[in-house]
């Protein structure tokens, strides 16, 4: 018998057993499809938000000493100055010098008790907060423009309204803090808006009822709601990912995520088949046929790479059809695939060698039940990696799931070969090192010694 009629018999009875299709092939769609609706969003509910806070960098890109002289100027010389006595202008000015920006957006804002639990932001600069970014030390950088002290005093305390355009950038290997960043900024744009809309409405009326001295009599009124209550005037928020690379959807991420662990299954289920054909007494018809325990072995390897090859095939066109994911270079995603595959049916085979020499199922039942799902959890197939401990992050590395899951992901993103090959080559040791192992124990192991 060759070893293509032992894979078309073992394939037979893969594909015969309705139980085991279900498990690797369709819970992995039903996971993913339930998660990528569920977590859409951040990819976190409200009950994880303390996980752990998100760093940010901010970038000021302004000189405020710079900025409250161009106000004064404005507000004496200026257009608004001109349509001004003398008493008005001092008052407005005394208001725009007491009006400290700043205060109101790092102290009042992101030094509130809700933001202070999310958030945690540093100032930098841009250079210095790019290659924290890169280094994945901050989740996003908020950078704040030039005139931006200039252009909130003239929206506040003004009928003017001048865009204030505040730029983010994020790392999408770090979309849950980007996305939570998001969410806060657009807390502060919302909350801004009203006070403004309030103020404008109220320098209108008085306007033009002629009693404009009245109102810039109140602006001191105005000033203390703002500072009181923060809310926002026409931020334009640019959001844009480090070195143009893609962001990942909650269905990009959970496809990946529940192929890459449900592969282990198929690892799982072709461990028990030798000890299986043993119990049923096929395996030692086969010997008795002549047919060489490395035939068997090799042909068990196989079942298991073909298996979680066609399980990672269907996630990949499931989600892609569905859920419009890019998985990014086809080629890529292929070789990706390959070594995944390789390192998962090595583990199969090592799994298949301890469970046949034990003479019973307590080592793939161990696996199946516990150890996978310890796998899962470090190699981020539950929860995105970078909203779990420290310690964890480092050790997904050690998990197979996790180095494909990241691998995966890169390849969303846009990065090339050069980005992915030491995950590539971690794949490929660790199959290589799984089948080292598995050949001793299956040498040792028993009967098949002595086929």
């Amino acid at each position: 018998m060759k070893i293509i009629d032992i894979l078309r018999k073992d394939l037979k009875i893969v594909l015969s057993d309705r139980k085991a299709l279900i498990t690797m092939i369709f819970m992995p769609i039903i996971l993913s499809t339930i998660l990528g609706f569920a977590l859409s969003g951040s990819f976190m509910s409200s009950g994880d938000r303390d996980i752990s806070k998100f760093n940010i960098a901010i970038v000021k890109n302004y000189n405020i000493d710079e900025e409250l002289k161009k106000v004064n100027e404005e507000l004496t010389r200026g257009m608004i100055g001109e349509n001004l006595n003398k008493e008005e202008k001092s008052n407005l000015i005394k208001v725009s010098n007491e009006l400290d920006i700043e205060s109101i957006f790092f102290d009042e804002f992101l030094g509130s008790k809700k933001i202070k639990r999310i958030v945690n932001y540093r100032i930098e600069d841009e250079k210095t907060s790019r290659k924290l970014l890169e280094k994945g030390k901050v989740s996003a950088v908020v950078i704040l423009p030039e005139d931006f002290i200039y252009d909130m005093i003239i929206n506040f305390l003004t009928p003017f309204r001048n865009i204030v355009k505040i730029d983010m950038i994020g790392n999408p290997e770090y979309s849950i803090g980007f996305q939570i960043v998001e969410d806060i900024m657009n807390g502060f744009t919302d909350r801004i808006s009203s006070i403004i809309i309030g103020k404008n409405v109220f320098l209108e009326t008085v306007l033009e009822k002629d009693v404009g001295k009245r109102a810039f009599e109140d602006i001191e009124t105005i000033k203390n709601k703002i500072t009181n209550n923060i809310g926002n005037i026409e931020v334009d928020i640019n959001y844009v990912t480090l070195n143009g690379k893609k962001t990942i959807s909650s269905f990009g991420y959970y496809g990946a995520a529940m192929a890459t662990m449900f592969i282990l299954f198929a690892a799982g289920y072709g461990s028990k088949t030798l000890l299986e054909e043993r119990d049923n007494m096929t395996y030692q018809r086969m010997v008795i046929a002549g047919i060489s325990k490395w035939k068997m072995t090799i042909g068990k390897f196989f079942v298991i790479a073909i298996v979680a090859l066609l399980q990672i095939s269907i996630i990949i066109l499931y989600s892609s059809i569905f859920f419009k994911v890019s998985w990014g270079n086809i080629g890529l995603i292929f070789l990706i695939s390959i070594c995944t595959v390789f390192s998962v049916a090595g583990l199969g085979i090592m799994i298949a060698g301890a469970t046949f020499k034990a003479g019973n199922y307590k080592i793939t039942i161990a696996f199946q039940s516990i150890i996978i799902q310890i796998m899962a959890l470090i190699g981020g197939s539950y929860i995105p990696l970078e909203t779990l401990p420290e310690y964890i992050q480092k050790i997904s590395i050690l998990s197979i799931n996790g180095i494909a899951l990241k691998s995966y992901l890169k390849c969303m993103m846009g990065y090339g070969i050069g980005e992915l090959k030491l995950y590539l080559l971690l794949l490929l040791a660790m199959g290589v090192i799984f089948i080292f192992f598995g050949i001793i124990l299956l040498r040792n192991g028993g009967d098949l010694k002595n086929a």
